[in-house]
């Protein structure tokens, strides 16, 4: 007994001293700096005003046909407007084509249908959390389809008088789920501030991330997978070609999403597909340092789904499988599902090198950036892989291990990763899930989400960093926190959109959108979220490492050093770490 009282000793001090450490650096290093202001004084900021439109003048003329849209309180929406064929048939899996023009004018007064995914959509992700908050979200089954490469574009003024920014959102969703037609992203509110808004789809799961032997053999770039990130570009160019029609304009495009849509978002910054399309990107709850697959990797994955393919003997394994229904394949592949997490390729096409590499060796799109994430990023996966666990089918417990964590900071702290982890024990053992969601959002997403910046700013470009940690008060306030995807209603305006009605919002939540939706905007239109009579939001540099808080009273203040204690995220510093990994 008497060694192991010793090591509990020890570690009790380490514990004891990492957390005094952590209040001297709370203290001293980030606190007192600036000011904090209270969202609330913000109110009125850009409020939204009204006006009238005339049904019979909504016509828009594209390069494959005229338009008719429809009025939305204060803004003109035209939806489901279609910016590649159908890829169906032989065409799935394949990149994306060109719209078939159309003859008279197409009705743009509804959007269509999401891209193939599991009926429950986002309930899977939010009907858990909605319980923890003593409430109940009941999202009717989603409508999806193959047929489904659709955008909408949301504009301030008809017939258009401006040439705009424009602002073109990719939903998140695991690239499994959601659309950019979910009632959430309405434009309403944002179009209020003097931008157009574009929300698109594109293809989700196996039917958008998916790589074999015999496509890659096909193509006539000897790749395969990615092409959910090619209909993304597919977009893109739509909004270049046709965007001036509708009062944007198109050499001021703004690429923004959250969670996935923020990953590919900072992926299409290094794809040479997607140069000139965009000249900012906000990435919001997104590393895009993450794991991924090799094309040789993503080939082996689709092999094995073809061999589980039925079909006559004579066929090959991939025309066994383009005759199959969508939901056929999505079924063949959920045995697999866990190789298809890391939905990206890198395909020597879409995405030449490893994201990772592109940022180190500076050759990322010089396009300025706005990046952040949510204080407790974790806590709603959490909450949902318990839900998962309790329902029939449970899987295997694949909790991380000690190792497991060692393994996921030493990229962030070198070779402080052991002390680094104890100290995440010990916090862990005071405040329980609180502190595991702590431990994992600084290693899953602070940490790669710095270099982002880091990176993006050594290559000579703008980098504006904020970390959102306000809170919701209720019962599941504790229990959450600023959980993932939470800022998401601010950004829209969308806190009373019946897909978060769950969470009961206050006067000082109204607010505090109004000012996230300002400086948003802000950014889009000059590539920095400052005006007269806002908070200072400060740029990133390296020595400083300064952001804009967004604190759990909803209060905004910037802070310096943005990375966990301990940790170095100077490009320098990653680029040394890589060469010796």
């Amino acid at each position: 007994m008497r060694p192991r009282l010793k090591l509990i000793c020890r570690f009790c001090v380490l514990a004891l001293f990492g957390a005094f450490v952590c209040f001297l650096y709370v203290k001293v290093v980030r606190g007192g700096l600036y000011p904090v202001y209270p969202a609330a004084d913000f109110a009125s900021l850009s409020a939204p005003g009204g006006r009238s439109h005339v049904e019979g003048d909504l016509i828009a003329q594209t390069e494959t046909g005229k338009l008719k849209g429809t009025s939305v309180e204060s803004a003109v929406a035209f939806m489901g407007i279609p910016f590649a064929r159908p890829p169906v048939g032989q065409s799935r899996w394949e990149a994306p084509q060109s719209a078939m023009p159309w003859t008279g004018v197409r009705d743009a007064a509804r959007p269509g249908p999401a891209c193939t995914q599991p009926s429950a959509g986002l309930g899977v992700f939010l009907g858990p959390m909605a319980n923890v908050y003593g409430s109940r979200y009941a999202e009717p089954p989603v409508q999806s389809s193959e047929d489904c490469l659709y955008l909408n574009v949301w504009t301030p003024e008809w017939p258009p008088k401006h040439s705009l920014p424009v602002m073109v959102w990719l939903h998140g969703g695991n690239n499994e789920v959601g659309s950019g037609s979910q009632s959430m992203f309405s434009g309403v509110s944002l179009t209020a501030r003097g931008v157009v808004l574009v929300t698109t789809n594109y293809r989700l799961g196996a039917l958008g991330f998916f790589s074999h032997p015999e496509l890659s053999a096909k193509s006539p770039h000897h790749s395969s997978g990615n092409y959910g990130l090619l209909d993304q570009i597919a977009a893109l160019r739509w909004v270049r070609d046709n965007i001036a029609q509708f009062g944007g304009d198109p050499q001021n495009v703004t690429l923004f999403g959250e969670s996935a849509g923020a990953i590919d978002s900072a992926l299409l910054m290094t794809s040479p597909l997607a140069e000139g399309l965009f000249r900012r990107v906000i990435s919001e709850s997104g590393p895009v340092f993450a794991p991924h697959k090799t094309l040789p990797q993503a080939e082996a994955v689709g092999k094995s789904v073809g061999e589980l393919a039925p079909g006559e003997a004579h066929r090959t394994s991939l025309e066994r499988l383009r005759a199959l229904p969508a939901a056929e394949v999505e079924k063949l592949v959920e045995p697999l599902k866990i190789q298809f997490a890391q939905s990206f390729t890198v395909d020597g096409w879409v995405l030449p090198q490893p994201p990772q590499n592109v940022f180190l060796n500076g050759s990322i799109q010089k396009v300025d950036l706005l990046i952040g994430h949510n204080g407790r990023e974790f806590s709603g996966l959490r909450v949902m892989d318990a839900a998962k666990a309790k329902s029939p089918g449970k899987q295997k417990d694949d909790s991380p291990t000690m190792q497991d964590f060692v393994d996921f900071a030493r990229p962030c702290f070198g070779n402080w990763a052991k002390p680094v982890i104890a100290l995440y024990l010990g916090d862990m053992l005071v405040r329980r899930t609180t502190g595991v969601d702590k431990a994992l959002s600084d290693l899953g997403f602070v940490c790669p989400i710095g270099a982002t910046a880091a990176l993006t700013s050594d290559a000579g470009q703008r980098v504006y960093v904020y970390r959102f940690e306000r809170s919701i008060p209720g019962k599941g306030e504790e229990e959450l926190g600023a959980f993932h995807s939470l800022e998401v209603p601010f950004v829209f305006g969308a806190l009373h959109d019946p897909i978060w009605n769950w969470l009961p919002f206050t006067p000082e939540d109204a607010a505090l959108s109004n000012l996230i939706q300002t400086y948003w905007t802000n950014f889009a239109k000059s590539g920095n979220p400052n005006a007269q009579g806002l908070p200072i939001w400060p740029a990133w540099t390296g020595s400083k490492k300064e952001f804009l808080e967004i604190r759990k009273d909803a209060t905004i203040s910037a802070q310096r050093n943005f990375q966990p204690l301990f940790s170095s995220l100077s490009a320098d510093d990653l680029r040394g770490r890589t060469s010796r990994d």
